[in-house]
């Protein structure tokens, strides 16, 4: 493959080619992303059609049985879309560890996490815009986080799925699914809509921010 990478490459995408290159285990690298391991199947099959051979390959049995590792394309991929991450979804608030862990984001907004930090610490946040799960009810999930969010957008892309851009509170947050779960939600502008993520899938970013009052 030649050329520049085509924007289909989605930022959940390059974190499990990431994860797979450290940790050759389809099931233990679905868990670090907070998602099951048949959409971490999809997405290897999905690049796999996208660039006409296999991003990943599987083995089973021997001594180290369910390896996966990438081939020299998934490799290939990893190394040119290395922080290239558009859409990802950014917060910033203050660390608490109790009840649980997690990140008061202002306005009575918050995100439960799955890392430690200082209590009272500035924390900056990013959530996958593929790490969502949507809903047009409440419903009862082992997702610990559920953003309520007015519809302000859907944007069909050419690969099949769709980008939801909604209101959670004052913040604008991103959200991909295919466009048949759009039509089958009947998710349009103005509708309102439930944004589900577990607590493993919020990632702390690497330097803090700084908080203004």
């Amino acid at each position: 493959m030649t050329g520049p990478l085509p924007r289909s490459l989605t930022s959940l995408d390059v974190r499990l080619l990431e994860r797979l290159s450290v940790e050759p285990n389809v099931v233990r690298a679905a868990r670090a992303l907070g998602i099951g391991r048949d959409r971490a199947v999809y997405r290897l099959a999905r690049l796999a059609r996208l660039f006409g051979r296999p991003v990943a390959t599987g083995r089973r049995g021997g001594t180290s049985p369910g390896q996966t590792r990438l081939t020299p394309l998934g490799r290939r991929l990893l190394r040119e879309s290395s922080g290239a991450r558009p859409g990802t979804n950014r917060f910033a608030g203050v660390y608490r560890s109790r009840p649980s862990p997690h990140v008061e984001l202002g306005g009575g907004a918050a995100l439960e996490v799955a890392f430690p930090a200082a209590e009272g610490r500035a924390v900056s946040l990013e959530v996958d815009p593929e790490a969502f799960v949507i809903a047009r009810e409440k419903a009862d999930l082992s997702a610990r986080n559920r953003l309520d969010v007015v519809v302000e957008r859907v944007r069909a892309r050419a690969d099949g799925t769709a980008v939801l851009t909604g209101r959670w509170g004052s913040r604008t947050v991103r959200a991909t699914l295919t466009v048949g779960s759009v039509e089958r939600l009947g998710l349009a502008a103005g509708r309102r809509a439930f944004l589900y993520v577990k607590a493993v899938a919020v990632r702390r970013r690497p330097s803090p921010v700084s908080l203004r009052s």
